[in-house]
């Protein structure tokens, strides 16, 4: 249920069509009843009202043919609307009208919009009949009704009489009807109120006219007979008299706009001969007071047709307001105009060039237009705007040149960078590009190459050289990957890589039937991937070079890892002999209770002291290493025993120079000789190997990464 303001609450008889039982409203009645009087006979279609035994009207259309519900022909506008919908109006038990959709028999309080818009059209058409009804009746007056007019009797009533009733003397009625004339035949009731209406018109009935005296001068015209009742003769005439007040409204409003507009008018032809400011300069907006005297003075009635001060006074505001505008749009109009034409001689006399050697500058443009007939009536600010407008052009044209050129010249850079790429990949797939080829070497072989000679041309991005770098790190990790396929088959096969013992071919021989090489990625994306014995071969041979040359750097790192472990354990000894103390009877339990926690001792003999500092006599010595760790326990022993030889050695030597009751002077054990003097030289050249590998970090790939962004 759609209302005005709140939700109203659906009443219970609204539940049900209206007049009761289930479904749709009820339709029409079905034929009249056998006691209605017989249809008078007529023309074809001519509907005649007739009333039932009950009392409810039927129509008959001449015929046969009747029906209760009324025939469209004689509907009003009003009716022919609301029937153009399927909203039917129907009044609730408590008297307030709701409406029904018969389709999906919705009901509602309010208007609906299909029905509301309905009767909106049907009342403009009837207000247009109105008004062509009305301006039919606007043809000459006599005399005697222009002077009526002229003393001020605006509703036509006569002179000195306090009534609004039509006056005979305005139009005088028809000449009375021939009595042997047959009567006037009407066909419907619109047709009766239709004439009736022409009448009122004829005697210029207006808005403010009452029944009674309008009745009494029009009623021997014989169409004040065409309605029947006094009721329907003086519903007609409230209908007529207020179609005619909304006319004479309209016609007010119009006159009073055509005033208005004539009063715009006026301002707009004479606003400068009354020395109204230019509001488009003025630094406050003019006003009316200023210039009424001038305005009176000129004697221009359309300023006194306007009778209201306030209407005169927001007129001419908004007619200022609006010259403001106008004026500032035209002044900005003949503005650009000027810089149009000011840019078009700046074309003419070759100003394109704003940087160089000799650029065109403001004042040398001056110099060559000086005399210039075309520009003489130019603003110098206008032209000054118009040249840095002209130079903004230029310049933007020549930077979208120059970029343009440049995105093209990054274009063709990296279509060749392309081109010499998949040059590289293509020698790769041919195995024409050997691995660990350094670039002066393999350069020689390409310097005729037109990829090459192209590329060589770029002033940007990546050189050929990186990205012969960028083709040689993926050759590497290729191989990479081809050196773990071959450790992995000799770890399968139990294949031992010893160095210096391994050969190439019988690693080869040794995992040829089991190793599974990975695919090229390279090659694959080149559709190229050559699967031959020859080509296998060639790469497993690489491969087991690779995985030689991996086993022979790993026992190398195993023994520098050894050397510094041992040394750092001879220099524990060293720097602890002192602390501890060591002499040349210590044994190795009573060091290792000493100095088993120290970095040193753990990475020669491992861990092995117990959580309460004390050694574990129950741990066989050979089996001591940890097998999570590398450890040097035998070397570590030796290398106690060699320590504790030197420092017995150190002894005997002091005590053969002392004399007899002197006591043995200990720094004798301190003193270094060109063994101790190389493992220090070699210990310090670690610390600072390693230190510049903590300086530079990762910069190598840092760089690298670089390069390639």
């Amino acid at each position: 249920m759609a209302g005005r303001g709140r939700a109203a609450t659906l009443p219970a008889w609204m539940t049900a069509p209206p007049g009761g039982g289930a479904g749709a409203p009820p339709g029409p009645p079905g034929p009249p009843t056998a006691g209605a009087p017989a249809p008078t006979a007529g023309a074809a279609r001519k509907w005649t009202e007739h009333r039932a035994a009950d009392g409810r009207l039927y129509w008959n259309d001449g015929s046969s043919s009747s029906t209760y519900s009324k025939p469209k022909e004689l509907m009003t506008p009003m009716e022919r609307a609301d029937a153009s919908t399927r909203w039917k109006e129907h009044r609730a038990p408590d008297g307030r009208v709701y409406y029904y959709h018969q389709d999906t028999r919705e009901t509602r309080w309010s208007l609906p919009d299909d029905l509301r818009m309905a009767r909106e059209a049907a009342a403009l058409a009837q207000s247009a009949i109105a008004a062509a009804a009305a301006a039919r009746s606007t043809a000459p007056k006599q005399t005697a009704n222009a002077a009526a007019g002229a003393d001020g009797n605006a509703t036509g009533s006569p002179a000195g009489t306090g009534t609004d009733a039509p006056s005979s003397s305005k139009r005088a009625p028809r000449a009375p009807r021939d009595p042997n004339a047959p009567p006037r035949v009407y066909a419907d009731k619109d047709e009766r109120k239709t004439a009736f209406k022409e009448l009122l018109e004829d005697f210029e009935v207006t808005s403010r006219h009452k029944w009674d005296e309008t009745a009494k001068q029009i009623k021997a015209d014989e169409r004040f007979d065409a309605l029947k009742t006094l009721g329907e003769k003086k519903q007609c005439f409230n209908e007529y008299q207020t179609q005619r007040a909304k006319h004479e409204r309209e016609q007010k409003r119009l006159a009073e706009k055509a005033t208005r507009n004539e009063f715009t008018t006026m301002l707009n032809e004479r606003w400068r001969e009354w020395g109204v400011e230019d509001p488009s300069t003025a630094r406050h907006r003019p006003t009316l007071r200023d210039h009424v005297d001038v305005i009176l003075a000129s004697g221009d009635v359309r300023f006194t047709n306007v009778k209201d001060w306030r209407d005169q006074d927001d007129l001419f505001r908004a007619f200022c307001d609006d010259l403001r505008v106008r004026l500032r749009e035209e002044k900005a109009k003949e503005r650009a105009e000027s810089i149009d034409a000011f840019k078009t001689v700046l074309t003419d006399i070759g100003v394109n060039a704003f940087t160089g050697a000799d650029p065109w500058t403001w004042r040398k443009v001056r110099e060559v237009l000086e005399g210039d007939e075309r520009v003489k009536h130019v603003d110098p600010l206008v032209q000054l705007e118009a040249f840095e407008d002209h130079a903004r052009v230029i310049d933007k044209a020549d930077s979208d040149a120059k970029d343009e050129e440049r995105l093209a010249r990054l274009r063709a850079e990296r279509t060749r960078r392309g081109a010499f790429v998949a040059m590289l990949k293509s020698m790769r797939s041919r195995h024409t590009l050997p691995l660990r080829t350094p670039w002066r070497h393999f350069v020689k072989s390409i310097e005729d190459a037109p990829e090459f000679l192209e590329v060589s041309k770029n002033v940007s991005g990546s050189r050929p050289r990186e990205l012969y770098d960028d083709v040689r790190e993926e050759m590497e990790s290729d191989a990479a990957a081809d050196c773990a396929a071959v450790e992995t088959a000799a770890t399968a096969a139990n294949v031992t890589i010893v160095p210096g013992e391994t050969t190439i071919d019988a690693l080869v021989q040794a995992v040829e039937s089991t190793v599974s090489l990975p695919s090229l990625g390279s090659a694959e994306d080149d559709g190229k991937n050559d699967d031959s014995s020859s080509s296998k071969i060639s790469r497993l041979r690489v491969a087991c070079g690779d995985a030689i040359a991996g086993a022979v750097e790993a026992g190398a790192r195993a023994s520098r890892r050894k050397e510094r472990a041992l040394d750092d354990f001879y220099y524990l000894l060293r720097s602890r002999r002192r602390d501890v103390p060591i002499t040349p009877r210590s044994t190795w339990r009573e060091i290792e209770a000493a100095l088993g926690s120290e970095r040193a001792w753990i990475k020669c003999a491992g861990d092995t002291v117990t959580s309460d500092g004390k050694p574990d006599d129950d741990r066989d010595e050979k089996s001591a290493p940890g097998d999570a760790k590398e450890t040097y326990l035998e070397d570590a022993r030796a290398v106690f025993d060699k320590y504790l030889a030197k420092l017995a050695k150190k002894e005997a030597k002091a005590r053969e120079a002392m004399e007899d009751g002197e006591a043995l002077d200990e720094t004798v054990f301190d003193q270094v000789d060109d063994e101790d003097r190389s493992m220090d030289d070699r210990r310090r050249r670690r610390r600072s190997r390693d230190d510049e590998h903590s300086d530079e970090g990762g910069g190598g790939r840092d760089r690298k990464a670089a390069r390639r962004r």
